[in-house]
């Protein structure tokens, strides 16, 4: 029997406010380490073996992320024609549906592998096993969902969840339950989950036929109800279209992947997949100088500006990106403190004020010769200086002391 050549949806629309580590660039497209952006590092994981550069197609909902994409996406060998863009009101199961029927259009029959654009995957060989196991069902007809056994009860209780019936022998299991996001039934329900042994996190990764996706939610639908939303002038941020609903409309089986899946979501678990020094465990992106550091995180996301960081304490990212009309952005948050990050892309959007204090305490702007406007945001911190400056090059240092004390290098 001839191999199939599957084809690979990547969803790259999101805005990603949970995480802004770049400013107002959308997670999926920000530097997740060494160089690498997130949509880069899932590009290259899921066209190991399986599927070709050439058959990835990359949905994108606005002209911003249609030229990120293109461009980080090239050197991968991802064709700029590949990059489509769609309604941003779609939402999750409506923005996929669509992306089935674009590929329909060509191929009726081929199976899709779907993942996101911002997911942080360990074990390659793992991924390409799941990834080709689960596109050979597909192409017999079944709609796989790809989950993994995770330990972490802040993932667990943020996710989706499938239970299955583990009598089963597998690979292939029957869905019983799904739940989204258990966080909202309390504490214990996510506790439960993390006890069964008959549950996975559904990591937003699927396998199926298009023709079978495209049947259980037709374009006209779509559509219409694109429309209606537009006619009443809605303010929710999709479709509504349910991804139970969804896992229960495909009837979709369960295949357990044996990678290792992480929700990078916030800012501690964002530092939790960065390489560290060895000593002091700092994890850095871009050009950083750190003196007397530790368990901290430094993130300079644009080549011309440079971190220094002095007498940070354990548990404190440093963040900078550059403004399209070449404005600096800074942020200083406290990693534990994850439900203030969105608050950053806020700020950061706002334009209104030099800087900004939240739930954070004797923090100062120090003076600078930059010409542009610089805006600082501190986030549950203390006792923070930030200090920028523009060398005759051209180049911006960022100067960020704590506790009163400060080395500046020229």
């Amino acid at each position: 029997m001839e191999a199939i050549k599957p084809y690979a949806i990547v969803l790259a629309g999101g805005r990603g406010s949970r995480l802004p580590i770049a400013g107002s660039t959308p997670k999926q497209f920000a530097p997740k380490f060494n160089g690498v952006t997130f949509v880069q590092d899932v590009i290259k994981m899921i066209t190991y073996d399986v599927i070709k550069p050439s058959r990835v197609i990359v949905v994108v909902t606005n002209d911003e992320m249609k030229d990120f994409a293109i461009e980080q996406l090239t050197p991968y060998k991802v064709p700029s024609t590949n990059v489509v863009m769609f309604d941003p009101y779609l939402g999750y199961v409506a923005v996929m549906a669509a992306a089935a029927d674009y590929i329909g259009k060509v191929e009726p029959k081929a199976v899709a592998f779907i993942t996101p654009s911002d997911s942080h995957m360990e074990g390659q060989e793992e991924l390409t096993n799941a990834i080709s196991t689960a596109c050979n069902e597909a192409n017999n007809g079944r709609s796989i969902l790809v989950g993994a056994k995770v330990a972490d009860a802040n993932i667990v209780g943020g996710c989706g969840n499938a239970q299955y019936d583990s009598s089963e022998e597998g690979p292939f299991y029957e869905i019983l339950d799904f739940i989204e996001k258990p966080a909202k039934f309390g504490p214990d329900r996510v506790k439960q989950i993390l006890m069964d042994d008959n549950t996975v996190v559904n990591t937003g990764l699927y396998a199926i036929r298009v023709d079978k996706f495209c049947k259980a939610y037709p374009m006209e639908k779509i559509n219409e109800l694109l429309k209606k939303y537009y006619d009443e002038g809605s303010e929710k941020t999709d479709l509504g279209l349910d991804p139970t609903d969804m896992v229960k409309k495909l009837n979709m089986k369960l295949l357990i992947g044996g990678f290792e899946w992480k929700d990078c979501g916030t800012l501690d678990a964002y530092y939790k997949i960065q390489h560290k020094t060895p000593n002091h465990h700092n994890a850095s992106i871009g050009e950083v100088t750190r003196y007397q550091c530790l368990d901290s995180m430094f993130v300079s996301s644009k080549k011309g500006v440079r971190i220094y960081a002095n007498y940070i304490n354990d548990g404190i990212a440093v963040l900078t990106s550059v403004t399209k009309s070449g404005g600096l952005n800074v942020a200083v948050c406290n990693m534990a403190m994850s439900q203030l990050v969105g608050q950053v892309t806020d700020f950061f959007e706002s334009g209104h004020a030099m800087s900004c204090s939240l739930k954070s305490r004797n923090c100062m702007v120090m003076p600078s010769n930059l010409t542009n406007i610089t805006r600082v945001a501190f986030l549950g911190v203390q006792n923070i200086f930030v200090y920028t400056n523009r060398l005759e090059n051209g180049d911006i240092n960022v100067n960020v002391s704590a506790n009163g004390e400060c080395v500046y290098d020229e």
